[in-house]
């Protein structure tokens, strides 16, 4: 029995034993889950510190703004042009022409040559003689040798150049085409809507192909419209110590209207949508902040706008460069 008891106390002690060593087993474990909360903790504090130590670096690169260039409105006079195209011409010209019918003997003169008047430009040796040199016509008690020289009748460049030796011609045909170079003119093409607004004797700036302006003025008009182009032409008169070549195209600027005293704004200051039907400009409120100001434009030169709604005053601050895709209301920081 005692053994038993014994046994049984073993037994019970032995069980006591496991219960000993299962609490240390969960005290270890506990520990061990404290000490991962712990690490936690500790990782999430770090990752808030980091945070809220970036913000202030954040929030100082917001409020720095988009850099910015402005300037102030002014005031000057504009001119509104319309714009044509116009070609240059030889307003006088003399059509050599054969007087005889026969072959063409000789040619004296080359396109671009200068020829005076009375200078022989053609020889022509009629058919009959160029078939025969045999052949002698009495004519006025003057032997006629068949050979006819075609002279010009007045002084110019010569510009057309129709036949060659050896060529046949008719009786009146034209040969050669001499064009004084003193008489060049522009011929100004304007559509007949437009007219009222083309005046006799008004100024007008020629713009070349080159790039070169000179001014000009509208001096005749011919009393006829192109049937096809339904434009009405006018003669421009212009003096220029240089030569111009004929059938030049260039381009007119006429002016029809002067706005004296207008408020404006460079180009570069103006925003608009993508239909070009809303304008606007970003005006400064204060050193930092911009905001959108819907505008009505009147007219432009090359570089200037007319500024009619708001009437803004010359004090005011525009942003001309670094307005574009700002919102409404922007930070800014003037350059």
């Amino acid at each position: 029995m005692g053994k038993s008891i014994l046994k049984n106390g073993l037994l019970h002690f032995a069980s006591n034993d496991n219960i000993v060593l299962s609490l240390r087993v969960a005290v270890h474990r506990n520990e061990a889950i404290t000490g991962l909360l712990k690490i936690m903790i500790l990782f999430i504090f770090s990752i808030f510190v980091i945070s809220c130590s970036s913000d202030p670096k954040t929030t100082s690169v917001d409020t720095v703004g988009t850099p910015v260039k402005v300037v102030t409105p002014s005031v000057s006079s504009l001119t509104e042009y319309m714009s044509f195209n116009a070609n240059t011409v030889f307003m006088k010209k003399e059509i050599v022409r054969s007087t005889f019918q026969g072959f063409i003997q000789k040619v004296y003169k080359n396109i671009g040559d200068y020829v005076n008047a009375g200078d022989v430009v053609f020889q022509i040796i009629t058919k009959e003689a160029y078939a025969t040199d045999s052949l002698r016509v009495k004519l006025n008690d003057e032997i006629f040798s068949g050979v006819v020289n075609i002279k010009s009748k007045t002084s110019g460049i010569l510009t057309e150049l129709n036949y060659n030796v050896g060529d046949f011609v008719s009786d009146g045909e034209q040969l050669a085409v001499i064009s004084n170079p003193n008489s060049l003119a522009i011929l100004l093409n304007v559509p007949y809507q437009h007219i009222s607004k083309i005046k006799l004797n008004s100024g007008c700036i020629l713009i070349f192909p080159d790039g070169k302006q000179i001014n000009g003025i509208i001096s005749k008009s011919l009393p006829s419209v192109d049937p096809v182009s339904q434009t009405q032409t006018f003669l421009i008169n212009f003096n220029d110590g240089k030569k111009i070549p004929a059938n030049l195209t260039i381009e007119v600027k006429i002016p029809v209207s002067v706005i004296r005293n207008a408020t404006v704004l460079p180009k570069s200051a103006i925003q608009s949508n993508e239909t070009l039907s809303e304008f606007w400009i970003m005006k400064l409120l204060n050193d930092t902040t911009a905001v959108k100001t819907p505008i009505t434009k009147g007219i432009e030169s090359d570089s200037l706008v007319q500024i009619i709604k708001p009437n803004l005053s010359l004090s005011e601050k525009v942003i001309v460069d670094g307005a574009y895709g700002l919102p409404d209301t922007a930070k800014v920081v003037v350059k």
